[in-house]
């Protein structure tokens, strides 16, 4: 875990991906600091890894940089404009205002940032929505989105809030293993088309489904994921455990379809598959696109009423194509969050 320290010591680790895997290893090293200087929280990746790609994680400066991370949204998300983008007067109201915004900088520019709010149940009690987390096509795979995630993290947790929450598209595998597999969310909560129509080139005739996932800021859980200690299991870890949902079978190279839906399953630990590539997918067909998403909301809209839970996410190749496949435990979210697990 990242330590909060009042003496002004920055936090420092490293934009490469490799180093970074060495530096969620040492989150307990004493080297690794989390730090408040100048009112600015700050994460300086320059000097501890010399001769690497480094960043920096930081609060916005100048209101100019309000207008950068709309850009960084318009490439991230593939925006033909700046419609569909946060305006950069409500960033700055949610800076000022309680919310949580963070950019990434590197190479004299913003490249990534993560944006979130306080939110309140319905019962009255509060929590963290997090909006949005993005970054620069051209910067990805240097663990720089999971250093913002950290990074807006800590600042919850010093706001003495415990839970983070924000939706995703649960067919998009990159956003699943990244959200379950280093994160550790849970899921249980399913939304039709919860946006309505997407324009970005993303989003952009697909069914806005999406999951909702809590992520307890607190929990044992998400402590030992995020340090590294509690894996995600391999398929061959809850081969012997989890019953399938979907039969797939192959339409053409590495496109799957689903053949059969089964939603009369009451095995502890089940297995849902999704899309290997939904994007690739989408530009062989969007209407097969669009009816693999309506049998996962049928899925899952089934077995979350009934007390199942999405608790990992399991990615692999097989015969040199990819496979996704989210875990489902039937089991209570105290037990879940302790970092108990069904496999061995």
């Amino acid at each position: 875990m990242l330590h909060n320290n009042r003496k002004d010591k920055k936090a420092q680790f490293c934009g490469s991906k490799t180093a970074f895997k060495g530096f969620r290893n040492s989150l307990n090293a004493s080297a690794v600091n989390f730090s408040k200087k100048s009112g600015e929280d700050l994460f300086d990746t320059t000097s501890l890894f010399s001769g690497m790609s480094s960043w920096i994680i930081r609060r916005v400066k100048d209101p100019s940089e309000y207008w950068e991370i709309m850009d960084v949204m318009k490439d991230a998300w593939g925006m033909d404009d700046y419609t569909e983008a946060v305006p950069a007067h409500l960033l700055k109201a949610i800076d000022d205002n309680g919310g949580v915004l963070r950019v990434a900088e590197a190479d004299g520019r913003i490249v990534g940032f993560v944006l979130g709010f306080p939110a309140l149940k319905p019962d009255g009690s509060l929590y963290h929505y997090s909006h949005m987390v993005g970054v620069r096509r051209a910067y990805r795979g240097r663990g720089i989105a999971l250093a913002l995630k950290l990074a807006q993290r800590e600042v919850v947790l010093a706001q003495g809030l415990d839970l983070i929450e924000w939706t995703y598209d649960p067919a998009q595998g990159l956003n699943a293993k990244f959200n379950f597999a280093k994160l550790g969310v849970v899921c249980r909560r399913y939304y039709p088309n919860y946006y309505g129509e997407m324009r970005d080139s993303i989003n952009r005739g697909m069914i806005s489904d999406r999951f909702k996932v809590e992520w307890w800021v607190k929990s044992e859980r998400v402590k030992k994921r995020v340090n590294g200690e509690l894996l995600p299991p391999s398929l061959e870890d809850v081969r012997g455990i989890a019953d399938s949902v979907f039969k797939t079978v192959v339409v053409n190279g590495c496109i799957r379809r689903v053949e059969k839906v089964k939603l009369d399953l009451d095995s502890e630990v089940l297995l849902v598959e999704i899309p290997g590539d939904i994007n690739e997918m989408k530009r062989y067909s969007l209407d097969l696109a669009n009816e693999w998403k309506l049998k996962l909301r049928s899925a899952f809209q089934e077995y979350f009423s009934r007390g199942y839970v999405a608790v990992d996410f399991i990615s692999v190749k097989v015969n040199g194509c990819r496979r996704n496949f989210y875990v489902l435990w039937k089991a209570p979210l105290e037990k879940i969050l302790r970092g108990e697990v069904p496999w061995k």
